[in-house]
């Protein structure tokens, strides 16, 4: 039997306010506690994963680098809807590497076969 899976549903885009912080703690603790880690990026949440770009701007604690580290602490696969990563494809923006592409009947399929789901 596999460990216990869990869909994390981000919404929130980055540096709209505190809570991008917040969830990556989260991510960070889930995968710490031997979850197997599901992280879809839905909307403007892709915008978290964008490299280079710095917090300290806008006043927001620092702490989006670590979406980085999340693999390396077990099991977590990152998603977004393929629209949004053409968006930010075409607008130059550079996304962290490993996230995956769905579209989103293929986001919500994936998700609801999670023994757990979270929405932030």
């Amino acid at each position: 039997m596999g460990l216990p899976s869990l869909a994390l549903l981000l919404r929130g885009g980055a540096y709209a306010h505190r809570s991008a912080r917040a969830d990556v703690d989260f991510a960070l603790a889930a995968a710490a506690l031997d979850f197997s880690l599901e992280v879809y990026f839905l909307g403007d949440a892709i915008t978290q994963l964008a490299v280079g770009r710095k917090p300290d701007a806008a006043r927001l604690p620092p702490g989006y680098r670590a979406w980085a580290s999340l693999p390396e602490l077990g099991q977590a696969r990152l998603f977004a809807e393929r629209t949004w990563l053409d968006r930010c494809e075409q607008r130059g923006i550079r996304l962290l590497a490993g996230l995956e592409g769905l579209e989103r009947d293929e986001l919500r399929a994936r998700w609801r076969r999670c023994s757990h789901a979270l929405v932030l």
